[in-house]
């Protein structure tokens, strides 16, 4: 079973105070997603996300407590926003095959506009907050548990041959996730799906023209 998107409250709005204005929420969440997307958490400005959003820099802290609140926010909304349009590519495809494929492209696509988290690989680890890096890292395995689906169903089908699902699929994500910073930064869509298609066939098939046994290489 895919991963669906839950409906629940942000952990980062105080709840103390009295709820802003849904649209005036979402306003402050797209202004910052943008903001931080373009400057960087530590260059982006209270004062300058009020501005833009057009509401008191108080209202802010009244509702988020602090900046990095906002960051983890808009961070935890790309990841939510990312996984459930990967899980619904997958979904539309019938065999384990075709879905790892989609999967892949769809990772590369939709990663392609989740700059937050995209920036969060390119700053690397110990760079960035503590919170930032547990969401990065929650959504890796989130992503993980889509490709081991996905590894299930082909075994239990017949079409994939595997010891160690968990495993492959960690593997695959720790792949994908390696090639994400180069590729989305210097290449484009199409020969991004040039890469794949060889990194699926390579895969699939494998790299040697018959099967030999590894352990007595």
């Amino acid at each position: 079973m895919f991963y669906t998107k839950k409906r629940f409250r942000s952990k980062y709005v105080n709840v103390k105070e009295p709820r802003m204005k849904q649209e005036k929420f979402e306003t402050i969440l797209d202004i910052a997603k943008k903001m931080f997307a373009r400057y960087g958490l530590r260059k982006t400005s209270m004062d300058e996300l009020a501005r833009m959003a057009r509401v008191a820099k108080a209202t802010i802290y009244n509702y988020f407590g602090s900046k990095d609140k906002v960051y983890m926010e808009v961070l935890r909304r790309e990841s939510d926003e990312v996984v459930e349009k990967l899980s619904s590519s997958v979904a539309g495809k019938s065999s384990p095959k075709d879905k790892l494929m989609t999967f892949a492209r769809a990772k590369f696509h939709y990663m392609r506009r989740a700059v937050n988290l995209l920036n969060l690989d390119r700053e690397g680890r110990g760079k960035s907050l503590p919170a930032a890096e547990e969401i990065r890292n929650q959504f890796f395995e989130r992503e993980v548990d889509i490709i081991r689906s996905i590894l299930k169903e082909g075994v239990e089908e017949g079409v994939f041959h595997l010891k160690d699902v968990l495993l492959t699929a960690r593997a695959i994500g720790h792949a994908l996730r390696g090639f994400e910073v180069n590729w989305l930064v210097q290449e484009n869509e199409e020969q991004i799906d040039h890469y794949l298609d060889e990194l699926m066939n390579i895969l699939f098939y494998g790299l040697m023209s018959e099967k030999i046994s590894l352990t007595k290489v």
